[in-house]
């Protein structure tokens, strides 16, 4: 079945303000998660609304949130997302960083007391398509395993960057630390799929090719091995710990745990090139890069070399 996109944000509209969410708040969530459907990120997209209603009904997040700035500085922020949706707080977030780099090159901007805030590439292609070199990254409910354990240790704490890129209109790498996303291992339970070994363990510690596992306590994989755990500590240090947001398993899991805060915590970071260095062109520098990677010789069976986020733009 298709649907035109502002019929999906209309609904999407329709069904937050029916929960108390204001009207530009709304749009705001609206707008975020159905351009994650039009990028194909379907994991973060609107099939997160029946979570978020859940929260919104339930208590674990107030639809009129007050957000506030608690610390400020030429070219920092903390802000409290005042226990509501992490979508309308980390857009706010992001344009205060978009500020402070435009004047000084750099804004750096965290924020506790928040919640889910969908796809992180959604925020720092905000940013790439302000002329800026855009980072996001959030903590969040443990669901995934550290390196040598049989059991729930970490959240999959996503991170996304974005380059401007000129014609080709940015480099936008979006992951979770994860070997996938939580909610790629929910869309195949739901379809009656196994999913590949090593995406997740079972609840008894095994690898496993059942999606339900994940439901009765399994694990997500770290993707790289220690790799993407590291990184994931680096992102719960970052978004978590600097913020003031609570840590590891202090995280409400949202989705099973909806009455409950969060206290989720973000970071968003925003490079102004002109600023750090004026003499550069950096998007017309990336355009070359991007034409010097696909002109490598191609492997066996590969019909172009692919640079992140061309196939979510297309």
């Amino acid at each position: 079945m298709r649907v035109s996109i502002e019929g999906l944000k209309d609904y999407c509209w329709k069904t937050l303000t029916a929960c108390g969410v204001p009207a530009s708040d709304a749009e705001t969530v609206s707008e975020v998660l159905v351009s994650a459907d039009m990028r194909g990120v379907f994991s973060h997209g609107t099939i997160r609304m029946l979570g978020y209603v859940e929260c919104l009904l339930s208590g674990g997040v107030r639809a009129e949130a007050e957000r506030r700035i608690v610390r400020e500085g030429p070219s920092n922020a903390l802000i409290d997302a005042g226990q509501g949706l992490g979508i309308p707080a980390s857009v706010y977030a992001t344009n205060l960083a978009k500020e402070k780099a435009q004047a000084t090159g750099v804004g750096i901007v965290n924020v506790f007391n928040s919640h889910h805030h969908g796809a992180c590439g959604y925020y720092s292609q905000s940013l790439a398509d302000a002329g800026l070199i855009g980072l996001a990254m959030s903590t969040g409910d443990v669901i995934m395993a550290a390196t040598g354990s049989a059991s729930r240790a970490i959240g999959n704490n996503p991170f996304s960057y974005s380059v401007p890129a000129g014609k080709y209109r940015a480099v936008c790498y979006d992951v979770a630390m994860s070997t996938v996303a939580a909610g790629k291992i929910s869309i195949a339970a739901d379809e009656g799929r196994s999913i590949p070994e090593g995406w997740l363990l079972s609840p008894a510690g095994e690898p496993t090719t059942d999606p339900k596992d994940y439901d009765r306590g399994g694990a997500l994989t770290p993707f790289g091995g220690h790799k993407g755990y590291g990184l994931s500590i680096m992102v719960e240090c970052l978004a978590g710990l600097l913020s003031g947001a609570s840590m590891l398993g202090d995280i409400h899991a949202w989705n099973h745990d909806p009455a409950h805060s969060g206290n989720v915590g973000h970071l968003f970071v925003a490079l102004d090139p002109k600023v750090l260095n004026p003499t550069v062109d950096m998007a017309g520098r990336v355009e070359e890069m991007i034409e010097t990677l696909a002109s490598a010789r191609h492997a066996p069976g590969v019909s172009r070399i692919l640079y992140p986020g061309q196939l979510e733009h297309e």
